[in-house]
């Protein structure tokens, strides 16, 4: 039993530093703004998917690495404008909103939380860095899905407007914002964590576990 302890206090130990090291790599404020931007690009196409209807923009706040600003709004409302002739030096003046999300919240720390668990799993490194390629990308669905669901609640706004989807899909998405707790995001990571990284034996043997009989 004690080594067991022993073993499992050395694993978190080791855990906790490589976490805390990856975190602090990913303060740098060069590496977040990078980070932020990988994470735009593919989120910002797969939104427009989404939502045919609205104009989207997924944009970063200079010097604020954290920060993913959405411009919004209904292309129904810019293609008024256009007929209508409302411009400002030559340009449409698109009638929009902007709303702000916090990236390190929302994708990047749980994500580092889920990259030190596989790197120190008792696997393969080609088991460890596929699992990584797997689970980053089922736990990046994950968050779009959030978004998406936050996305339908403000678009559904009268102020906004974009989309009416009638109050049974506007009540199911809110409630489900209400659990998608930071908890629950926690145990997302791990559900994941377990289904890529665990192999019994494997654990039996970092944990010096001995079958008994």
């Amino acid at each position: 039993m004690r080594s067991i302890l022993t073993a499992g206090l050395k694993y978190f130990l080791w855990f906790l530093l490589l976490y805390g090291a990856l975190t602090a790599v990913s303060l740098i404020p060069q590496v977040g703004a990078a980070c932020n931007a990988i994470y735009r690009q593919p989120t910002e196409w797969l939104l427009k998917g989404l939502f045919p209807k609205a104009y989207l923009h997924l944009k970063a706040r200079p010097g604020d690495a954290d920060a993913i600003v959405v411009e919004y709004a209904s292309k129904e409302k810019i293609a008024q404008a256009q007929m209508e002739g409302r411009t400002s030096g030559g340009q449409v003046q698109i009638p929009g909103k902007i709303t702000d999300m916090k990236f390190y919240n929302m994708f990047l720390s749980f994500h580092l939380f889920f990259v030190a668990l596989m790197l120190l799993s008792p696997i393969t490194w080609k088991e460890k860095l596929t699992g990584i390629v797997i689970g980053s990308v089922l736990f990046y669905l994950f968050t779009v899905f959030r978004i998406s669901l936050s996305l339908i609640v403000l678009f559904n706004q009268p102020d906004v407007a974009i989309y009416q989807t009638g109050a049974f899909w506007l009540n199911t998405s809110k409630s489900i914002l209400y659990f998608l707790t930071l908890g629950v995001k926690v145990l997302v990571v791990l559900l994941l964590w377990v289904l890529l990284a665990f192999r019994k034996q494997n654990w039996k043997e970092l944990l010096q576990v001995k079958d008994k009989g």
